[in-house]
């Protein structure tokens, strides 16, 4: 008989399937199915078997793991659980969804050690135990409908992976929101529990597909560039598509113009164009076109028919704030784009102490525009009032910009301020606290400050905005943000990005997060997936075709990454930095510096850093060995890093220079001086990997191997590429040069030989010139390493 405990799935498998059974175990926990797993207490006994007899009796569904060990053992635990869940089918009513069996490998049903009732089933194959969302989304139905009929084995299955998957390539996924674990062997539900990073690739690969659209940019007049390399056909990898027909409920929303008399109030109209953006990517039935895509027709002179076929959007909506004392007038007009008619125009007179019940029929009017239902938990949240104090919400509209222009410490300073007075004015504004989280989160991954103090202050306002408004977007988001920047816990933030994917499933922020983790955990293919999708979603984004780019480089994917940056640079033309990543990849296709030099000597806009174009010129210098020009731009000019790089790192960067240009009677005093700045830098923040690379460096170049080595394998330690494939690589590179200034040349070469077949490792171009390799110049291996072809070929991932 069902009882009516919570509703639960037990797991039967082999204690040799153990590891499989137990990622099918988080996956379903993560997403808030309980599962009864006893992983801990597979040692037998009269009280053991009672358990496991009473919850086969009372759970939900009953998962068998069927594979080559079951098939291997005639006897074993699991073949009476198989059959007191068999003996349990005989008791119920026909239809009924219990037995759902699973084979984690390629173990044939025909040839089956099971049951004959298993074979009257549906079988799911999920190769090593690695949940596709099709499966989760199948067991969530069945928990929810309890009466569906289970699929018969003889009706066509849809694959369980899609075409081109891999076992090992594997995501997270889009079924559940907030991970509610059950602790093995138990009812009773336990703490938040992350889904594993492993599954974020099948998530990536299964809802997003290979589409994209993609219109990217290009610098005026930038420098001819052949093509570099033609693309793989065998990678495995998506590839960009064109630009999608305009969905019948897709829509625009231009920024909001400020009709007030007070210009400084434009960051209340951006606020208020914001925030009905946020509030319609709410409504899943919508497609919404996101912020930085419709940031650009500020002030435009365009047709509303060309913005829409520049967009790709069905309809487009205009508006206006006016803003005087306490009084607010908010405009709106929606506009079918292709045939320029009016289709809904309104205006709001109102105290301005009504402005987020404007904000929220002005969304629900434009749904019910575009025949777009609302769900209960749509309506709530779009509804919803994120504070009661007015001022306190100007602060916050002022300091949720920080991040929109350059993320300096600067900028970061001004916002925390804003956001501390916003939250004085309202302790119980969550959105407020959860965004000072991100703030103290940014500055950690900044490595500006990786100190307790700051990790201990991102916690706390990140726990508080949770325990004030657990469910809020915002909240949920930040939530992200802080599991990723401040400890680099990929898999947690993962979870908190899927949920909000979940509130906001056309959201291009929460793809390309998820894109952004699945390149830190080694799901390259997922990745590229995710970010695709997201310049789908936000086609204007020229930073999102830059990271679609930057995926391809790190993948020597090059005829496909210039392809994407020079899409970048159409759309952001003024932007330098992505006009001379477009220039650099001939570079690391072919050892070319006709490109960039021609570049170098073009006409340019001028920038909004006065500093960048010098930068570049450093940072082209140093790519390509002009180690005079760069040891020269740095006598003249001390700290340029538009990015705000910290300016200990800039002075690693600078010694490096030095060595390259082989004045090492230059470099070893200012090593001296900079290695006490940075030991004590490293003792208040011991998790910098960035602090210990640079002092690794800077004891190697001193001559002093115990200190370097130390220092190295610390680097290590901290970040590793198996916790982070994006960034790993680099550091492991650094460990490469740290050893080949230490005389281990033979370690230095055997690490090189695996970077150059490891995604984001090395390039054969710049290690010809790379001052941290000096040592190993005319050695023959490292020649042959440089001159084997297939240490550039495209790299081929699942």
């Amino acid at each position: 008989i069902m009882s009516d405990s919570p509703k639960a799935v037990f797991l039967s498998y082999a204690r040799e399937d153990t590891d499989a059974a137990k990622r099918i175990a988080d996956a379903l926990r993560g997403f808030g199915v309980e599962v009864w797993f006893d992983q801990s207490e597979l040692r037998g006994g009269d009280t053991w078997d009672a358990k496991i007899k009473k919850q086969i009796r009372e759970c939900a569904l009953f998962l068998p793991l069927i594979s080559a060990q079951t098939q291997e053992r005639s006897e074993g635990y699991f073949r009476r659980e198989w059959l007191l869940a068999v003996e349990r089918t005989r008791d119920m009513a026909a239809g009924r969804a219990f037995v759902v069996p699973v084979v984690i490998d390629d173990t044939p049903e025909a040839d089956a050690a099971v049951p004959d009732e298993f074979m009257r089933y549906q079988w799911t194959r999920l190769p090593n135990g690695e949940p596709t969302p099709d499966f989760v989304a199948q067991v969530k139905q069945l928990l929810d409908t309890r009466r569906k009929p289970a699929l018969k084995a003889e009706q066509p299955r849809p694959p369980a992976f899609p075409p081109g998957f891999g076992s090992g390539e594997g995501g997270k996924n889009t079924v559940a929101g907030l991970a509610e674990a059950g602790r093995p062997g138990s009812a009773t539900p336990a703490t938040t529990k992350a889904v594993p990073g492993w599954l974020w690739g099948v998530l990536g690969v299964v809802l997003v597909g290979v589409a994209v659209g993609v219109v990217l940019l290009r610098q005026s007049e930038p420098a001819p560039a052949a093509p570099v390399v033609s693309p793989s056909p065998s990678s495995g990898l998506p590839a960009p598509s064109g630009p999608p027909a305009a969905d019948q409920k897709s829509i625009a929303v231009l920024p909001f113009a400020n009709m007030s008399e007070d210009k400084d109030s434009t960051f209340f109209a951006d606020g208020m164009h914001e925030d009905i953006l946020t509030n319609l990517a709410l409504v899943r039935d919508l497609l919404v076109t996101s912020r930085t895509s419709v940031m650009e027709y500020r002030n435009t002179t365009k047709k509303i028919r060309q913005i829409g076929a520049e967009l790709g959007v069905a309809y487009v909506l205009e508006g206006s704030v006016r803003r005087a004392g306490n009084k607010v007038r908010v405009t709106g007009q929606l506009i079918n784009a292709r045939t320029d008619q009016h289709m809904w125009a309104k205006s709001y007179d109102r105290d301005l102490t009504d402005i987020f019940a404007i904000q929220s029929e002005l969304s629900q009017e434009i749904a019910a525009a575009l025949s777009a239902a609302l769900t209960p938990q749509e309506k709530s949240l779009i509804e919803n009032r994120p504070t009661t104090s007015l001022v306190a919400y100007d602060l916050f509209l002022k300091a949720r910009a920080w991040d929109q222009g350059f993320d300096t410490e600067s900028s970061r300073a001004q916002a925390e301020q804003w956001l501390l007075e916003a939250v004085k004015l309202d302790p119980a504004f969550a959105q407020a606290w959860a965004v000072l989280s991100s703030v103290h989160a940014s500055a950690v991954s900044m490595n500006e400050d990786d100190t307790p103090e700051r990790l201990a202050r991102a916690k706390a306002a990140i726990e508080t905005a949770v325990r004030l408004a657990p469910g809020d977007p915002v909240v949920i988001e930040t939530q992200g943000n802080y599991y990723y920047h401040a400890f680099h816990d990929y898999a947690q933030a993962a979870v908190h990005y899927q949920r909000l994917l979940l509130l906001r499933p056309n959201s291009a922020v929460a793809h390309a997060q998820l894109g952004f983790l699945e390149r830190r955990q080694g799901r390259w293919a997922a990745a590229l997936a995710h970010l695709q999708k997201a310049v789908q979603l936000d086609p204007r984004s020229a930073s999102f075709s830059e990271e679609v780019s930057d995926t391809y480089l790190a993948l020597r994917r090059y005829a496909e990454a210039e392809s994407s940056i020079r899409r970048a640079v159409e759309l952001a033309p003024a932007a330098l930095n992505f006009a001379a990543e477009a220039a650099c990849v001939a570079f690391y296709a072919r050892g070319s510096t006709r490109e960039m030099d021609a570049w170098l000597a073009s006409p340019k806009p001028t920038p909004a850093n006065a500093n960048q174009p010098l930068f570049i010129r450093r940072e082209w210098a140093r790519l390509h060995g002009d180690w005079a020009q760069a040891a020269e731009i740095n006598r003249q000019h001390s700290y340029l890093d538009p990015y705000d790089d910290p300016h200990w790192w800039q002075d690693v960067q600078a010694v490096a220079d030095l060595v390259g240009h082989h004045e090492l009677s230059a470099a070893r005093p200012r090593a001296k001086q900079l290695i006490p700045q940075l030991n004590g830098l490293v003792e208040k923040q011991p998790t910098n990997a960035l602090l210990w690379r640079g002092l690794a460096l800077l004891y190697a170049f001193d001559g002093d191997r115990e200190s370097a080595l130390r220092c190295a394998h610390r680097m290590k330690e901290v970040r590793s590429e198996s916790s982070d494939a994006k960034d790993g690589p680099r550091f492991s590179a650094a460990f490469a040069q740290v050893l080949a200034w230490t005389g281990d040349k033979d370690g230095a070469l055997a690490e090189l030989a695996r970077l150059l077949r490891t995604p984001r490792g090395s390039n054969v171009h710049a290690l010809r010139v790379d001052a941290g390799f000096l040592s190993l110049h005319g050695d023959p291996r490292f020649e042959a390493l440089l001159n084997d072809p297939e240490n550039n070929a495209p790299l081929t991932i699942k």
